[in-house]
Order: C-alpha cells, then structure tokens, then sequence
C-alpha cells in the first residue's frame, strides 16, 4: 500500500492541518507553536497535545468528498439507487452506472489514500501519547479514545466499501508499503475493541463547545452501528439504548437537525473552510433556481416518500428547467457563506433509535421495535407503523432508513449490502447490474506498488 505519509512529515501535516482551523477560535483556542516542534514537544503538555487531535479533525474537513466529508454520501448514492448525475462525469458517472474500474481517481484519491491519512494521522497521536509521560492523565485518555474512535470509523467506512483492506497500526513507512488485506471480520473485532475503549477512556460530556469532537456517547452510537451490521442483536440494543437513555440527546424539528449542535447531533465535523459551511450543500443545492442540479434524486427516491411524509417537504427542494422538475437533497440548507450555521453531520440520534428498533426486531420484540420506528415516522408527520410482524417489521424498517438517512453516509448502499438485498434491489432498478458492483476496486496504482495487494472479483 502507498500511503501518503512518512513518519518524517508527521509534525508538518499537524502543523498544516491545525493551522487551516485557527479562524475557528472556538474549537483551537491556543495558538501552535511558533517553532516547528518535534513529536516530543507535541504531546510534552495537555494543550500542544490537544492541538494535535484538533489537526486530524480539521484534516477531516479540509479534504473534501472523503469518507468524512461528502463523498462518503456523495458517491455511494449514486452507487446506490438515491441521486443521479446530470452533468457529463466520466468519473462520477461510472458510479452511477456501476462501471467503475481500479484506475477510478476518486477511488483512490478521495476513498483509499485520504482515508489512509487520516489513520496514519490517528496512529501518530496515539504512538505521541503513549510515549507521553507529561500529560494530565484525563486528557490523555480522552485523546486516546478521541484517536482509537477515528481509527475504528475510517475502517468501519473502509470496509464497507471496499471489503478486506490492509489494517494498519503503525506508522511505519516499510511496514505500511507492503501490508497485506486483513479479513473483514478481523477489522471489525478490531474496531468492536477500539470503540470500546474509547467508550471507557472518553468523557461523557463533550471536551469542547459544540459536538465536534467526540464523547463517549459518540463511541456507543457508532459501536451500536457495527454490531448491527455484524447482526449481534442484543449488543447493538444494548449500545443504542445506552446513548438513548444518556439523556443528553432530543430529537430535533427536521428544520434544525443540521445545524451546528443541533440536539439531535451526536458527533459533527466542525466547517474549516472559508465561506464554506459542508460540502454536502455545496454539492448539492444548485447556485441558481434556475439551473439544472448537478445531483438529482432518483424517481425511486423520490416515489418512495409516504403521503403527508414532512421529510419530503422539508429535506426534498427542487428546480425546473424548462417543463421538467428536478427534485435535489435539501437536508443542509447553506451552500456557502462565511456565516457558518450547519456542521457536517456523522452521527445523529434518529439512527440510533433505527438500530435499536431492527435489533429489537431480530430478536422479535416486536412491541419496542414499534415504538422505536414510530418516534421517527410521527417526527416525520406520519402515522404509527402498521407492521406487526418481523418480516413486516424489516421491511418497514429498511423504507424508514430508506427515507430518514437517504443521501446521507453511504447508509443506502451499505444497507442494501448488509441486509443482502442488493442484487434483488439494484437488478430491478438499474440496467447491467452486476453482484460484484457491489464492492468497490481496490487502486490500481496501490495494488501497482504493493505486490501483497489484491483485487476484488470482478475487476
């Protein structure tokens, strides 16, 4: 694997990736040093080390239509059976048309390697503040769940588009270029692990203003999240129903959900970029009303909303062009600005009862999972469920993730995927669907330089 680090350049990237957040007073409140500072001086103090984990968040922000920021919605969908692009895109267009091949840039450059840097980063701090012996033992421990929780959320992504993919620990160079794929199954014990302990070691109060930076709360969801996908029903109850009865998150009107600290976030990405508040609305809302969008949503999408569903009026905006209407995502409602009122959204709590409710199902308590599908469709405007069985339930739960989570963290395309649905999905909607579609290529320039990498079938 080519990574895009060296150990050598670690402080650097801190340096570059914090300093694109000092206009952002409220998440960096101290200045960076004015020498460049060895590792040891880094992690010396409760600050500079602090200032190391607020690097790798604005790293997150700053490399747009990543698995952090964008593409992780972005693309996904159009794999899916959510947008489609309007505008010619040899690139983009093979995602819709599920037609990518190994030498796709976006594959590599925004899902493979930005990832990638994001974990190396993430190892960096960690190895930092193992070898610190200088700093207050509750933020070092913070800084330690804050790092392993990153990690175990860029693999969690990884994984889910790509299948094995090498897991890495370290921030060696040498070992990193030649790392073999690790099973799937191995990364998610790895990942059940870290969000463990960063569940433990994390505070449940938020270490900043806002929600940008994880809390232990944070870890819970996203630990509900992978037991649901590895189908342990009761653990993913379990998680859920701790971040639920945490008291420390409401539901928010569908109006306010997006904002920043909106009650219903769990974790946000605080925007870094000036005149920039997420490049979901950036991407998404056209610049005139009277163009064409570049992204619209699916009429599969679009017919999928129920009668009276306030989400369709209040997440759903359109142009027409001409006599034809162009429905688009409307769920940030800021393309760009230098006010900054919308946080990009990674976890939020209408998932969280989503998960509890499918995970109560498979275990047939049919009477809670109602009443947890049923908070999120009368939020919506729309009546208790009629599903009273748990094949019915499945069902009604699928369209709820369909309708509450569309175009929003790959959540379609991974569902579609967990559940085993997709070939039935996908075959019936689009034309040439193929099973193996349904992983991404890995790299062609990685496998290239890495002689231990393999492909996935069908590529």
């Amino acid at each position: 694997m080519k990574l895009q680090f060296k150990s050598s350049l670690f402080i650097l990237i801190l340096i570059l990736a914090s300093s694109a957040m000092v206009s952002c007073k409220k998440f960096v409140e101290i200045p960076l040093p004015a020498d460049q500072p060895t590792t040891a001086t880094i992690f010396s103090d409760d600050q500079t080390a602090t200032t190391a984990i607020n690097g790798l968040y604005s790293s997150m922000m700053t490399q747009n239509f990543s698995v952090a920021n964008s593409g992780i919605t972005l693309y996904p969908a159009l794999s899916a059976d959510e947008l489609l692009n309007t505008q010619p895109d040899a690139n983009a267009g093979s995602f819709t048309n599920n037609t990518l091949n190994s030498g796709n840039s976006i594959i590599e450059t925004n899902f493979w390697r930005k990832s990638y840097n994001h974990i190396y980063l993430a190892n960096s701090i960690l190895n930092g503040l193992s070898n610190s012996s200088s700093l207050s033992v509750a933020v070092k421990n913070n800084l330690t769940g804050e790092a392993k929780f990153v990690r175990a959320f860029c693999y969690f992504n990884l994984i889910n588009l790509f299948n094995d993919v090498p897991y890495i620990t370290t921030t060696d160079y040498e070992q990193s270029s030649t790392a073999a794929r690790t099973s799937r199954l191995a990364i998610y014990n790895n990942i059940v692990s870290d969000l463990q302990e960063a569940q433990n070691l994390m505070s449940e109060n938020y270490p900043t203003q806002g929600k940008v930076r994880p809390n232990k709360w944070a870890a819970a969801a996203l630990l509900a999240r992978v037991y649901l996908y590895l189908e342990k029903w009761p653990e993913a109850e379990q998680a859920a129903t701790a971040v639920i009865n945490s008291v420390a998150y409401n539901l928010s009107a569908l109006n306010d959900i997006f904002k920043g600290n909106s009650s219903e976030a769990i974790w946000q990405l605080l925007p870094v970029l000036a005149f920039l508040n997420t490049a979901d609305g950036f991407t998404f809302i056209p610049y005139s009303s009277t163009v064409k969008p570049q992204y619209i949503l699916t009429d599969w999408l679009v017919n999928s909303f129920e009668p009276g569903d306030q989400r369709k009026v209040t997440w759903v905006a359109s142009n027409t062009v001409g006599s034809q209407i162009f429905f688009y995502p409307f769920k940030y409602k800021v393309r760009s600005g230098n006010t900054v009122s919308e946080y990009n959204m990674l976890l939020r709590l209408a998932e969280v009862y989503l998960i509890r409710s499918e995970a109560r199902t498979m275990q047939n308590n049919i009477l809670q999972a109602q009443s947890d599908l049923n908070i999120i469709r009368n939020r919506a405007g729309l009546p208790n469920t009629a599903a009273n069985s748990q094949p019915s339930l499945l069902i009604a739960i699928e369209h709820e993730r369909q309708i509450e989570l569309f175009s929003e963290c790959g959540h379609r395309w991974f569902d579609l995927k967990r559940t085993g649905r997709i070939n039935t999905v996908l075959s019936a909607e689009k034309i040439g669907w193929l099973p193996t579609a349904a992983l991404y290529p890995i790299p062609f320039n990685e496998i290239q330089a890495n002689p231990n990498l393999t492909q996935n079938p069908g590529y």
